[in-house]
């Protein structure tokens, strides 16, 4: 049997690692880091509006991105609890607009607070 090479077998491993990362992420195993810090943030923002004193970190983050024209998505989604459907009515968009801007605010928070 022929010895492979340095470069074959890094191919080779190459090659597997991204075979194995795309099927993961198909069965919905393999999560992106933004993923995973929306999801957290969003745990925060919903506890943060039960009892906003219990973190102020997350406050003054809050106070930080006040003045995003997209701002108010968060305190009435996580807050008020207004669906992504009435909120976007309210700016006048479709509801994507809402979506990706919620996600972008969150992600800017997850950085402020970590």
């Amino acid at each position: 049997m022929d010895k492979m090479s340095d470069d074959e077998i890094n191919d080779l491993v190459r090659r597997t690692v991204k075979e194995t990362v795309m099927e993961l992420r198909k069965h919905g195993l393999l999560k992106r880091a933004d993923d995973v810090a929306y999801s957290e943030i969003s745990n925060r923002l919903y506890e943060f509006y039960e009892n906003p004193d219990l973190d102020r970190k997350l406050g003054e983050a809050l106070d930080k991105i006040r003045g995003d024209y997209y701002f108010d998505i968060i305190p009435q989604y996580y807050r008020h609890k207004v669906t992504i459907d009435w909120i976007a009515e309210g700016y006048h968009c479709e509801t994507s607009t809402i979506t990706r801007n919620k996600k972008r605010l969150c992600l800017r928070l997850y950085s402020l607070v970590t």
